[in-house]
């Protein structure tokens, strides 16, 4: 035991390293949204033209609305301006670029330029061949970042989710095995508790991997709740089971291996679990009764108290010395006493008569967990000495 918890100890502080630092680097990467994972080109456009000089400004006269722009930044000016050295050198009488980029903010006029592409001198803009290529190397470069970024964080979160799940299927027997040694524990809570811990850690694990990779934890909590509202409003009657399951294990009012009475069913608690308790008739039947019900009707508990009472009634002629007859019964309970060393405190009594016949009623209690033993040593010691008299009995006053 104390290897198995110098291992532990070991193993759940690497995974503890393991997922702070993953944290901090999640935290790091810039957030994925899903405008970026389809490639967000609203703000940017493909300016074609012909490019010319307003003093030191570089401008462009847009094919499509013969506008002429700005182009900015203003370190793009030497590379235009190399371009147009080259194109006079070649005898080219216009020069035609094209000019990746996106309009300055607040303004329709100027061009914020990411790329520049030189054409050859024709008299129309360049074809849309040659400027789709262009768009599709920029976004085809964009793609295999924002893929890059996003299988680092997937292969992070997807490790941090396989070696949770590991962890906890390893902790998981001797968690188990230390909630079973625990006396002090109602063997009924006992399973609640284990899978209460099980589903609780492999939910944790699901909600960290979520969060690293930038979903939004608040979203799937308002979620569970709605999807709860909506459940509880269709399952009233599960739930009020639930409940009742939940304040049985709270207030104990009886535990697994007691024996006990409700809904005309009387057994042993084999087991309670989330929505019916389980009763073991001792006569080859299990009952399931409802918890809900079975909190709302009386429960008479027979071991809480430690002993219980059992009552005999014999019906016999009425010409019976009944003197005789008690003094016999009682012997017969006394040798029970000595040879079980139970106190059994035996009372005989004559409860009926209708003229003809007499009721006899012997009642005694016993111990719970003895009861149908003792029961079963009275029967045959009372039925073979009361023959021995040569009386008659009937089955009923």
């Amino acid at each position: 035991m104390p290897i198995f918890r110098f291992l532990s100890i070991i193993v759940s502080g690497v995974y503890l390293v393991f997922l702070v630092s993953c944290t901090a680097y999640g935290q790091a990467l810039p957030p994925i949204s899903p405008a970026q994972l389809f490639g967000d080109t609203s703000n940017t456009e493909s300016f074609r033209g012909m490019y010319s000089q307003l003093g030191r400004t570089p401008t462009l006269s847009d094919c499509r609305t013969g506008k002429i722009v700005r182009i900015l930044p203003k370190g793009v000016y030497q590379e235009l301006k190399d371009i147009y050295k080259k194109a006079r050198r070649e005898k080219l009488s216009r020069v035609y670029v094209e000019v990746e980029g996106y309009y300055a903010e607040g303004s329709k006029d100027q061009i914020i330029a990411q790329e520049i592409v030189l054409y050859q001198n024709i008299q129309v803009c360049p074809s849309q061949t040659k400027t789709f290529l262009v768009r599709m190397k920029t976004q085809f470069i964009e793609y295999a970042e924002t893929l890059i970024e996003w299988g680092i964080k997937f292969g992070i979160a997807l490790a941090i989710l396989l070696l949770g799940f590991t962890l906890i299927n390893w902790f998981d027997r001797p968690l188990k095995s230390f909630i079973d040694n625990r006396q002090r524990v109602d063997p009924s809570v006992k399973s609640f508790i284990k899978s209460l811990i099980s589903i609780s850690l492999r939910i944790s694990v699901i909600m960290i991997s979520g969060a690293f990779l930038g979903l939004k934890v608040t979203g799937f909590v308002a979620l569970f709740s709605a999807a709860t509202l909506a459940i509880g409003f269709a399952l009233q009657g599960s739930l009020s089971n639930f409940a009742g399951g939940f304040i049985i294990l709270l207030m104990k009012q009886f535990k697994v291996g007691e024996k006990i009475t409700s809904q005309n069913f009387t057994g042993v608690v084999r087991d309670i679990l989330m929505f019916n308790t389980v009763l073991d008739t001792g006569d080859g039947r299990r009952v399931m009764i409802p918890n809900g019900p079975l909190l709302n009707n009386t429960i008479i508990n027979h071991t809480r108290a430690g002993f219980e009472k059992r009552v005999l009634k014999i019906y016999t002629a009425s010409d019976v010395d009944t003197e005789h007859l008690k003094s016999i019964i009682a012997e017969q309970m006394a040798e029970i006493e000595a040879q079980t060393l139970i106190a059994l405190t035996a009372d005989v009594k004559i409860t009926d008569w209708n003229g003809e016949r007499l009721e006899i009623t012997i009642s005694y209690q016993t111990p719970t967990q003895r009861s149908e033993e003792i029961f079963e040593k009275v029967v045959q010691r009372l039925n073979n000495r009361l023959h021995q008299e040569d009386l008659t009995f009937y089955t009923t006053l």
